[in-house]
């Protein structure tokens, strides 16, 4: 089971709008160095919705190839109805990755057993164990505590990405979970108390540009909980920086500010704008001065 620092990876883009694999090779490479635990690919900060399934597909190929098992791989096969996600498990099904992630259904509203159902059909038909995804702010639908509790002892679902930012709800989902079904904090913003709560993991934006101190974060909280604080304390401005607009704008210019090909974003996203890019260039400097 992928625990530890989990990046969600951002997807560079070539100046004709092509997958960029020589700027991808390069962010594996920081991530190989700086002992990144887990990748999310074809998540949110992906711009996963905006990739064709053979770009999906190639993707996942190439990252796989490239990492030969070095990191442990999350696949996120995000579809509002259950014959879409298993369609696309169906490509990635002979690589080497570790789990799928899996979202709630958006845009078609739906019943508490139609969720149930959503998440148990996707379960019972892909060959990797899955993950639930609570992202109520993207997909208007947040997950009840009825339906984690009964979804948490389905055999092929094995934890609940839970990225809603409400600490009163998490507290609730992680005493629903048990040795078969983990927490994943997804928050940047409350990494700290998500690992409070006991999450195995944090799958996180910020860790595609700061993976050594996410790192250091996790690896610490139960040892030294100062020095995981202090850690979080020197990236919080640039974490807040990333929220301010929608995910990945911010921090693929961030990306660029450090130094990588990550500036091109596809449509319907456009590039953030000058007051946010200015505030960003400042704190990066700051914590570099800091640092």
């Amino acid at each position: 089971m992928l625990k530890g620092s989990i990046v969600a990876l951002i997807t560079p883009f070539t100046e004709d709008n092509e997958i960029n694999y020589e700027e991808i090779s390069r962010l594996l490479e920081f991530h190989l160095e700086n002992k990144t635990d887990g990748i999310l690919l074809l998540g949110t900060t992906a711009e996963s919705e905006s990739l064709s399934d053979e770009e999906k597909r190639k993707l996942v190929e190439y990252v796989v190839t490239y990492l030969k098992g070095r990191i442990k791989i999350m696949v996120g096969i995000i579809a509002n109805i259950p014959s879409k996600a298993i369609e696309l498990a169906r490509l990635f099904d002979s690589f080497d990755i570790d789990s799928y992630l899996v979202s709630a259904p958006y845009y078609i509203k739906s019943n508490t057993e139609g969720v149930i159902k959503h998440f148990s059909y996707i379960a019972d038909y892909v060959k990797h164990p899955i993950i639930l995804y609570n992202v109520p702010k993207r997909t208007g639908l947040c997950l009840n505590e009825e339906v984690v509790q009964f979804l948490s002892y389905h055999p092929n679902i094995i934890g609940i990405k839970e990225a809603s930012g409400d600490l009163e709800y998490q507290t609730k989902i992680s005493l629903l979970c048990h040795e078969s079904f983990v927490l994943y904090g997804a928050d940047d913003l409350t990494m700290i108390p998500s690992l409070s709560l006991g999450a195995v993991g944090i799958i996180s934006v910020i860790n595609n540009a700061f993976p050594k101190e996410v790192k250091l974060i996790i690896d610490s909280f139960e040892k030294n909980a100062h020095i995981s604080r202090l850690t979080y304390k020197k990236i919080h401005k640039l974490t807040e920086d990333i929220y301010k607009e929608p995910s990945p704008i911010p921090v693929k210019y961030l990306l660029y500010v450090m130094g990588f090909k990550t500036r091109k974003l596809r449509m319907p996203l456009a590039e953030t704008s000058i007051q946010m890019r200015r505030r960003i260039e400042e704190d990066y400097l700051s914590f570099i001065d800091e640092d």
